[in-house]
């Protein structure tokens, strides 16, 4: 079974590093699909209704530096030294990423961003990067809320006693998807949402899984 395969590998030597080979290299695969959607939709993207208090929300281009903080939430899962923990986020990610993307094609969505600012400084050159290889598409649900939201998840279920704390850092960080102008508030929520089924998915799959490879134990012991 790949759970297996994968447990036997990361608690080789130099865990933490094969941890992150394994993310890594399922990002890297995962964020292949996000580029495709991003730009090749069935449909033509619709724009979502902003609340009024959304455009009082102020456009601050240096927050995109804790927006790529945000982003790197996805590879949080390399801070989970149990290996069944490690192995669910995995699958967690997988599953919501899989409904992000049948939303991305099928019913796409596109964001108005504002001019783009002149390039200042740092943060806005980084800013105006940002925008040049992500397109206004692929709003709702928030994959970059999505898949953070499943890090921070499993790392607060490792470490309970500081999970108000990663909490915390995460409604931070998110805010940050409405001061760059990236999204709407309804794809925070749609993000959580499909975080949130993504998590049960793969609690019950790996459980499944789990038990169909000892039963298929018992009967190689028989």
């Amino acid at each position: 079974m790949i759970e297996q395969k994968i447990s036997l590998y990361i608690s080789g030597k130099y865990p933490f590093l094969r941890r992150f080979v394994v993310v890594l290299v399922w990002t890297s695969f995962l964020y292949v699909g996000y580029q495709l959607t991003n730009r090749f939709q069935v449909f033509e993207p619709k724009s979502l209704m902003l609340f009024e208090f959304e455009n009082d929300i102020p456009f601050l281009p240096w927050t995109v530096l804790p927006y790529f903080l945000l982003i790197g939430g996805m590879y949080l899962p390399v801070f989970l030294d149990t290996p069944s923990t490690f192995i669910k986020s995995l699958y967690a990610v997988g599953f919501a990423v899989a409904i992000n993307y049948s939303i991305f094609l099928f019913f796409p969505t596109v964001y108005p961003r504002p001019p783009a600012p002149e390039v200042t400084n740092v943060t806005t050159a980084i800013y105006l990067w940002l925008t040049g290889i992500d397109t206004p598409a692929n709003c709702f649900p928030s994959g970059h809320v999505c898949v953070p939201g499943i890090g921070f998840w499993y790392l607060a279920q490792q470490h309970k006693k500081w999970a108000w704390l990663y909490g915390l850092v995460f409604i931070l960080l998110v805010l940050t998807v409405l001061t760059t102008k990236q999204h709407y508030l309804i794809d925070i929520f749609g993000g959580l949402l499909t975080a949130f089924i993504g998590i049960m998915l793969a609690e019950r799959f790996y459980m499944r899984r789990i038990a169909v490879s000892s039963k298929n134990w018992e009967k190689r012991e028989k």
